[in-house]
């Protein structure tokens, strides 16, 4: 077939980097279709008619489309035989020897290394907890496992015999998981295990996936609490410009805003912080601007490129940092967390501050009666920033504050019921 090879999936995906690595060792171009796990996109149409299961990668060759990572391999190890490395023996023997450790990986190796990678990596990065349980089940059976694996490898220098093979190769993306954990005790304890780990790992095909998507897993963290307005802030924008992040939950009832390590990153000891790479920011509208323009080429534009548009935009980004969000604080500390921390609202302070919010929406009033957002006629950080106070406020009875102003309450309407503000609120969900 003369047609590019397209790879539906996520960097993220084990299953997908076991396709991919594959197409680098046949030396195969190839298309990457990213598919939005965190909006569902693996769920739904189109994707859904590629594998109707719901799961990445999805493979097309034409009038061809596979699913199932390990089929799709053993299809590229076959079309592109005469390619790259020789991944599938022609010796029916040695084939057949490459098979059994082909199905011990999908059955033995799999399925624990699969459940210590979403204890142990996955469920961190989601802000979920660790069930240690689970994990020690699973750490033991691991052991029996590499004791196989052991024996095995000590008989040749791979799986499948004395050529790097399948075998070997599907094995890459969960044991690069485990790498990354205390698990890789177990493998380091095993000699032929430590090597054959070395050895494959270090190959220039699967270094082109895991560096690649290390950048991914490790470069954006975002330090932090789901509660915090600051926090939830930064956030919609990363969820705008479609950037794959990590979660780092700060425990902020235990004081550890107020501790190393996250004392380091913020040294006023408020949330969030945030990394890029070596990059460490805090201060929520710094980070979404870093954002915006750090990835302008993705998702939703939220600068623009004009001069005078962008002047305007920032004009209103100051108004929502020193008119706007002073009072919104005020208002939903005295309202909303007060009462959630067993505190009791000051009535005084509520109205003085009610006041001031009233004068801040009739100039918003008469700015959006000219424009359908603050910034523009398009979203910008200018409206995106507004949006955790904003939130807030809707649920006291400062609402009727917004509802009783009609291009207000429009522009509410609009921006709090954004896809990616959805997601947000979705985090704060128990």
């Amino acid at each position: 077939m003369g047609t590019t090879i397209k790879v539906h999936g996520t960097p993220l995906s084990t299953a997908f980097q076991r396709a991919v690595v594959c197409l680098h060792e046949k030396e195969v171009d190839y298309e990457l279709v990213p598919v939005d796990m965190r909006a569902g996109a693996h769920k739904q149409q189109p994707f859904i008619s590629l594998n109707p299961f719901g799961q990445v990668p999805a493979l097309e060759h034409g009038d061809l489309q596979l699913f199932e990572s390990r089929a799709i391999s053993k299809y590229i190890a076959e079309e592109y035989a005469q390619k790259g490395t020789q991944l599938i023996p022609t010796d029916s023997k040695k084939k057949a020897i490459a098979s059994v450790w082909m199905e011990v990986e999908a059955h033995q190796f799999d399925p624990v290394t699969s459940k210590l990678g979403w204890e142990l990596l996955f469920k961190p990065m989601f802000g979920l907890t660790t069930d240690q349980t689970v994990v020690d089940e699973y750490e033991a059976k691991l052991v029996k496992v590499l004791d196989v694996y052991e024996n095995r490898l000590s008989k040749s220098k791979y799986l499948g015999g004395d050529c790097f093979t399948l075998a070997d190769l599907h094995h890459l993306p969960n044991l690069q998981g485990l790498l990354g954990t205390n698990m890789k005790n177990h493998i380091e304890s095993r000699p032929h295990v430590k090597a054959w780990v070395v050895d494959i790992t270090a190959r220039p095909a699967w270094a082109k996936i895991w560096i690649n998507n290390w950048e991914v897993m490790a470069a954006v963290k975002v330090h932090g609490a789901p509660l915090s307005t600051a926090f939830q802030r930064a956030v919609v924008c990363l969820y705008e410009k479609e950037v794959d992040f990590e979660v780092v939950p700060v425990d902020m009832r235990a004081g550890a805003h107020k501790q190393e390590p996250f004392i380091s990153l913020n040294p006023f000891g408020q949330v969030p912080a945030f990394e890029d790479g070596d990059l460490q920011l805090f201060e929520s509208r710094a980070i979404t601007k870093y954002i915006a323009e750090e990835y302008a080429e993705k998702g939703t534009q939220l600068i623009p490129f004009e001069t005078k548009k962008k002047a305007i935009a920032s004009v209103w980004m100051e108004v929502e940092a020193h008119q706007f969000d002073p009072v919104a604080s005020k208002l939903g500390w005295e309202i909303i967390f007060k009462p959630m921390f067993g505190m009791t609202t000051d009535q005084a302070a509520v109205e003085e501050n009610e006041a001031k919010l009233a004068k801040v929406l009739d100039v918003y009033e008469n700015r959006l009666s000219k424009s359908k957002y603050m910034g523009g006629d398009c979203i910008t950080l200018a409206d995106l920033h507004h949006l955790p106070n904003l939130q807030c406020l809707l649920g006291t009875n400062v609402k009727s504050q917004f509802e009783s102003r009609p291009h207000v309450k429009a522009w509410v309407a609009d921006i709090t019921s954004r896809p990616t503000w959805a997601k947000v609120l979705a985090m704060l969900k128990p």
